[in-house]
């Protein structure tokens, strides 16, 4: 698997405010998450690491503004039978099977 360094050091940042949120015992979230990565940002010893901590803290909020236009309903029909909609409708007129 061929990464780019940014992409390795976007993984490593995350890991480790994970990791260090596992470390206080506080439940992890999004919000808790952008904030660890937000300290981490502001005690970076270098221009990189700082710079990548923003990038990820901003495609994580480009990431739930997104998801939050894309809600999908999920209707139970008889016989335990699943209905799975989403709010901009159908992709085509073609059946998908």
């Amino acid at each position: 698997m061929y990464r780019s360094n940014e992409e390795k050091l976007t993984d490593k940042l995350i890991g480790e405010a994970v990791v260090s949120l596992l470390k206080s015992k506080k439940q992890i979230s999004t919000d808790k998450l952008i904030a660890q990565l937000q300290y981490m940002a502001v005690s970076a010893d270098s221009i990189n690491r700082k710079s990548a901590c923003e990038q990820v803290i901003n495609e994580i909020r480009h990431n739930i503004a997104q998801k939050r236009g894309q809600i999908s309903y999920e209707v139970r029909d008889v016989d335990n039978v699943r209905h799975f909609f989403n709010a901009e409708g159908p992709s085509d007129d073609k059946k998908k099977h």
